[in-house]
């Protein structure tokens, strides 16, 4: 891990290189949605048997290498494979397989940003040209299409881990796959003992100095993604950091993803999305500080 995230602090560029698609929704996904099964051990219960494809595009970009380093440092719930997008394209109907993908997903328009998602889909016989007839199992969002910015690398550990602690959920029949590989986490309560790094640039709401100390009782504080990753890289203990993944905001319409990832641990303890408005732009919201500030410290109140 500390091998990739050395290697993130020299690099400067991100290539967002992806196939198109929007998996949609299917009879296993309907099935758990209707509840007429118990759990997802009938469906995906033979994940850490099976063989995972990682798709690589194969141009030796720093994307690529930072994403396949991750994968060979951690990955282990399941047997993995690296493949090109032309293998994918080839055995997307093998029900055998699951993959593990970038992909890009239009949200609500067609004319609305486009986002690249590190998606986890089991092949399927009806796989189209767009995906739709794949089981996404889970999506977390990288960065809007056609973005430099380069912050996510950081992050791209603490995701292995995240996807792979939310598929073991789903084999040990935990929780359901969601329609659209969306993640629904419960409280954090593990994060009364710790202390909260927000990106000042991840705050659509900006309190008072006095008021959000007050908030989070000292235990929060505004600081630069360069302090973020500094505490990611050094895995600062019982330390939790902000990601905010979202277009700009003049993006009325589209989606922000909003998450609070533990820097040493790299669980995912919040995890939440709205649309950008013009009375809610892309960052954490007054209501998202408000649900944090009282897992964190539960005898305050916000008002």
């Amino acid at each position: 891990m500390k091998k990739i995230l050395t290697v993130l602090f020299t690099v400067m560029t991100a290539v967002a290189a992806s196939a198109q698609g929007s998996p949609g929704m299917n009879m296993e996904i309907k099935q758990f949605q209707d509840k007429k099964v118990d759990s997802g051990k009938e469906y995906y219960g033979d994940i850490p048997a099976r063989i995972t494809k990682v798709v690589i595009s194969g141009d030796n970009s720093m994307t690529d290498l930072l994403f396949k380093n991750s994968v060979e440092e951690s990955w282990n719930i399941s047997p993995y494979e690296f493949c090109s997008p032309e293998e994918f394209d080839r055995i997307k109907t093998d029900t055998n397989y699951y993959f593990l993908v970038r992909l890009d997903k239009m949200h609500r328009k067609t004319d609305a940003p486009a986002m690249e998602f590190l998606c986890f889909l089991k092949g399927n016989e009806k796989a189209g040209d767009n995906l739709s007839g794949m089981p996404e199992l889970i999506a977390l969002p990288l960065f809007p299409d056609n973005d430099d910015n380069d912050r996510i690398f950081t992050y791209l550990p603490a995701y292995m881990n995240i996807i792979q602690t939310y598929i073991q959920k789903i084999v040990d029949g935990k929780v359901y796959p969601s329609k659209r590989g969306e993640i629904y986490l419960g409280a954090m309560s593990k994060s009364r003992n710790t202390a909260i790094l927000f990106n000042s640039a991840d705050m659509a709401y900006h309190a008072p100095m006095q008021k959000f100390e007050q908030m989070f009782r000292g235990r929060a504080s505004t600081v630069s993604q360069e302090e973020i990753d500094l505490a990611m890289k050094e895995a600062a203990p019982r330390t939790l950091v902000s990601l905010v993944v979202a277009p700009g905001a003049d993006s009325k319409g589209s989606w922000c993803y909003k998450m609070i990832i533990s820097a040493d641990t790299y669980e995912l303890y919040y995890f939440k999305k709205h649309k950008i408005s013009p009375k809610k732009g892309p960052g954490f919201l007054k209501s998202d500080l408000k649900r944090i500030s009282r897992l964190v410290t539960p005898h305050y109140t916000i008002r």
